[in-house]
């Protein structure tokens, strides 16, 4: 469990937070279908603070409110949703056709297990048909299909029989459930990246419990940043934080294909910052650290015995690049538990990272009063 030890800060122990991960991880929640994975984080945060809600568009936002005055206020959010797909077409066989919701990667999906949500919220299994290997040419052996010429197979015998069931067009496809622990206190699964952040939410909502933070703090569990990346944007709106960070890690380049090439961020090596990224795919817009929140990270950081890696990158964004658009401007910061393998049905972290972004975080949040200055420069 978190507790306050002398000055250190310690966090839940490993076993517990893999329970959590692993429980995380198992449930569905494309982007737009979020609802069950929001009212289990409001009843987990709700064990810590008495004001928990889900707003409008089903952000859970809890309120740890700060003991000194004219200290900034602080939002530290995870987006609670993951990529996944939308049902666009059944065929009289009961064959389901989908199109994407986010960046999901086309060469990894035939084959690939799913959950068929329905209309009712209840989830199938089923998997995306493949071609048997001794019938495929050798140029289909080659290539990667287009998810247009995809489809699910749920073991359904007509297009009648889904509708008896609930399953409809416009209904979400999740990744099928998949978790496995690995040498060295790694984890490999489904949807990784986004349960990482939402377990760091908990360990921050135990600490706050037991010791109050000086500036009010509001913990958020935020939809729609796969889809849109605007969620946080509107919990702010009910928020109205000062400053924000995004829990949401880099991809560790650590592996034979990425080493050298792309970042130097690792795995088993700390907490990993984004100080620059830029989507320039149509949206033209990212996230250029806030210098303030960075330097006091590097403090804590220090103080905590913890390292910090920094990753510079275009090709990708997060809520970060809306929300520090809003009111008079928002200092931002995206840090998290480096990954692998991302966007894919087996993820990968090291959970000795992602205690020390919980660690980490709570020693910014000890640290954070009415000395810090919102102005960039």
């Amino acid at each position: 469990m978190i507790y306050n030890e002398g000055n250190e800060v310690a966090v839940m122990e490993l076993k517990e937070l893999k329970k959590q991960l692993k429980e995380y991880m198992a449930i569905p929640r494309v982007s737009g279908y979020e609802k069950e994975m929001a009212y289990r984080l409001k009843e987990d945060l709700g064990k810590y603070s008495d004001e928990v809600k889900i707003d409008r568009i089903g952000n859970v936002i809890a309120t740890f409110k700060g003991s000194q005055k004219g200290a900034p206020s602080l939002m530290i959010f995870a987006h609670m949703d993951t990529i996944g797909f939308v049902i666009k077409r059944i065929d009289p066989d009961g064959f389901i056709y989908v199109d994407r919701v986010g960046g999901v990667p086309e060469k990894i999906l035939t084959g690939t297990p799913v959950r068929v949500g329905s209309e009712d919220g209840k989830y199938y299994d089923g998997i995306f048909g493949t071609r048997a290997y001794h019938i495929m040419s050798n140029e289909e052996k080659a290539k990667a299909d287009s998810l247009n010429d995809l489809f699910i197979d749920i073991g359904a015998t007509s297009e009648k029989q889904l509708h008896e069931l609930g399953i409809e067009v416009g209904c979400p496809v999740a990744y099928g459930k998949a978790y496995y622990e690995l040498l060295n206190d790694r984890i490999s699964g489904s949807y990784i990246d986004a349960a990482a952040g939402l377990c760091n939410l908990v360990q921050l909502a135990e600490y706050m419990k037991k010791n109050p933070p000086k500036a009010t703090v509001y913990l958020v569990g935020t939809v729609w940043e796969e889809y849109s990346a605007r969620g946080a944007m509107i919990a702010n709106r009910s928020a109205k934080s000062d400053l924000a960070i995004s829990i949401l890690g880099p991809g560790a380049a650590d592996t034979p294909d990425q080493r050298g090439k792309v970042s130097n961020v690792k795995m088993n090596n700390g907490v990993g910052v984004t100080m620059f990224n830029f989507h320039g795919k149509g949206t033209l817009n990212g996230n250029i650290i806030h210098k303030g929140i960075f330097e006091l990270l590097k403090e804590c950081a220090e103080k905590s015995g913890i390292n910090i890696q920094r990753q510079a990158a275009r090709g990708a964004l997060s809520d970060t690049a809306y929300l520090a658009l809003e009111d008079e401007g928002i200092p931002c910061m995206d840090m998290g538990t480096p990954d692998r393998y991302s966007h894919s049905t087996l993820e990968l972290i090291d959970t000795k990272d992602l205690l020390e972004t919980g660690k980490l975080l709570c020693e910014f949040v000890k640290n954070l009063d009415k000395t810090f200055d919102l102005n960039r420069y």
